[in-house]
């Protein structure tokens, strides 16, 4: 890998994470449109909280009953990834609503919904 692929791939990741809550809302368009019109999209993790790094994720999470099954979850994520023409730094978290009332609800403490 060259220098100049590294260095392009690094502004990118920073331009993700400088820009977060835009790219979050363009996933809850994509999620909307394309996948569950009532699905919920939350940001959490460090950027939620502000103190992220240069080398932190993006923690979204998306709420859908769509996402059934792990297929379901996958395709939801591969969705989203193409339409917008992103991967990394995004971590996304595909739940159904009973997976995010029974687990993801009790250890989120700083989030944005959008």
């Amino acid at each position: 890998m060259s220098w100049e692929y590294l260095k392009r791939k690094w502004d990118e990741r920073k331009e993700f994470l400088n820009n977060a809550r835009h790219y979050v809302r363009l996933i809850k368009e994509v999620c909307v449109k394309k996948v569950d019109p009532e699905c919920r999209v939350i940001l959490f993790g460090s950027v939620a909280r502000g103190n992220y790094r240069d080398d932190s994720d993006v923690d979204v999470l998306i709420i859908t009953d769509k996402a059934k099954g792990i297929w379901d979850k996958v395709n939801i994520e591969v969705i989203i990834e193409r339409e917008l023409n992103i991967g990394d730094p995004f971590e996304f978290h595909v739940v159904t609503n009973s997976e995010y009332e029974n687990w993801y609800k009790k250890f989120i403490d700083i989030y944005e919904e959008f």
